[in-house]
């Protein structure tokens, strides 16, 4: 199975706790930033393309993400913040176990 996770968070803290949780779990995590209609740490079309999926980790509209074209054709889950925040490793199991 690819272990690798691409992940839009809308603050550095759910960044930081999905990482932990995925390398924990033995999962390939990397993220960008986008809060206030400005991204940080931008992941790569490599990075993106590589993934098995994309994690939108925001409390507002998928529509609303910057460069949204860069994830056309990915399969993708939203999650909201406060889910990451509460249990990462919750998170991860359950979209894996849909994967399967």
């Amino acid at each position: 199975m690819n272990k690798n996770i691409v992940a839009v968070c809308e603050n550095e803290a759910c960044a930081k706790v999905l990482q932990e949780s995925g390398q924990a779990l033995g999962f390939n995590v990397k993220f960008e930033i986008q809060a206030k209609s400005k991204i940080k740490n931008e992941l790569s079309e490599k990075d993106i393309k590589e993934s098995a999926i994309v994690l939108f980790v925001i409390s507002y509209a998928v529509e609303d993400i910057e460069n949204i074209e860069r994830f056309i054709d990915r399969e993708y889950y939203e999650v909201d913040p406060k889910f990451v925040i509460n249990d990462a490793k919750a998170v991860l199991n359950e979209i894996v176990a849909e994967l399967n």
